[in-house]
């Protein structure tokens, strides 16, 4: 799933919640709720994780998932 990805990401590079939900500009719970999969991914957070994470937009999409 999706959350599971960018959090994986995140975790093999020492990137820390903190650091997206400042770039995300919202609270440590909704950001956690969002990478623990408790919350959707809206298409603009989408756009601003990748941004932010500097990777393409389709880093995280794999065409097997059904994504």
């Amino acid at each position: 799933m999706l959350h599971e990805k960018i959090k994986a990401f995140m975790k093999e590079r020492g990137i820390k919640q903190s650091f997206l939900k400042e770039k995300l500009g919202m609270t440590a719970s909704t950001c956690s709720a969002l990478l623990n999969g408790n919350r959707g991914i809206s298409a603009e957070e989408y756009f601003k994780i990748c941004d932010s994470l500097k990777v393409p937009l389709n880093y995280f999409k794999d065409d097997k998932d059904g994504e």
